[in-house]
C-alpha cells in the first residue's frame, strides 16, 4: 500500500475510538467546498473508481454475501466482486448519499442511505423508511473539478468528510474473492475484515448523463 496519489484538498481530522480504530470527525458535507461543493444532486448518477494506473470500474451497493434476504447493510464494492448486488444509481440529498435498490430476494424496491465511514473501515449504507431517510449520514459532496490544468478523472469527485482522497479498494480476508471499497485504509482494517496489503488507492466520481459522462 503506497500513499494515496491522489491529493487531499483538505486536512482530515481524526479522534481516537474504543476498538482502538480511528474515528472520524464529521464535516458537515460540503463545508470544507464552499465554491467547488455541491450537497444535492437529484439526478441519478452512477459511482466509479479510477485506479493510479486510469483504469476505472464501476461501483454498487453489495451485500459481501450470496443472498439479499433479510440484509438490513450493504456497503460499496466493484461490481461483482462483493456478492449480490441490490443497488447502483444514487442522489445526493443535503450531502447524503441516497439509493434505491432490492433488499430480499423478491425484489421489493427498498431506498438505502449513506452511514458515516470510519478510518480503516468500509463505506456502508442501511435501510430507511423513503419518506424521512432515517439515519442518512450527511458527511459527503460532489466535488467539481476547478483546476485551469484540468483533470485526470472523468467527473466530479465524491468526497467525505472533507477529503476527495483517502478511498481504496481492498479485498476481503473471509472471502479474498469479494473486494470492497475502504476509507483511509490502514493495518487495523482487518478489523473490518479487509486485507490491508492488498490495498489500491482509487479516487471516486460521478458519472451520468445529466454529467456529460455517461458511461
Amino acid at each position: 500500500m503506497v500513499a494515496p496519489a491522489f491529493s487531499s484538498l483538505f486536512f482530515v481530522l481524526f479522534v481516537s475510538s474504543a476498538r482502538g480504530t480511528a474515528i472520524l470527525r464529521r464535516d458537515d458535507g460540503c463545508r470544507s467546498f464552499p465554491t467547488s461543493g455541491v450537497p444535492n444532486n437529484n439526478n441519478a448518477f452512477e459511482l466509479w473508481a479510477q485506479f493510479e494506473d486510469k483504469s476505472t470500474i464501476p461501483l454498487a451497493l453489495s451485500t459481501f454475501s450470496t443472498s439479499t434476504t433479510n440484509v438490513q447493510e450493504v456497503y460499496l464494492a466493484p461490481t461483482g466482486l462483493a456478492g449480490e448486488i441490490v443497488a447502483n444509481l444514487f442522489t445526493l440529498k443535503n450531502s447524503g448519499l441516497v439509493s434505491s435498490g432490492s433488499s430480499d430476494d423478491s425484489g421489493t424496491n427498498t431506498t438505502w442511505v449513506s452511514n458515516s465511514v470510519d478510518a480503516g473501515g468500509p463505506f456502508p449504507f442501511s435501510l430507511s423508511d423513503p419518506t424521512v431517510d432515517d439515519g442518512i449520514a450527511e458527511d459527503y459532496c460532489e466535488v467539481a473539478n476547478t483546476d485551469p490544468a484540468g483533470s485526470i478523472v472523468d467527473g466530479p469527485l465524491l468526497a467525505a468528510d472533507g477529503a476527495t482522497d483517502g478511498w481504496a479498494i481492498c479485498n476481503r480476508t473471509d472471502n479474498a474473492q469479494y473486494q470492497g471499497v475502504v476509507f483511509q485504509p490502514a493495518s487495523y482494517s482487518s478489523d473490518y475484515d479487509f486485507d490491508f496489503t492488498t490495498c489500491q488507492n482509487v479516487a471516486i466520481y460521478l458519472r451520468s448523463s445529466a454529467l456529460g459522462n455517461a458511461p
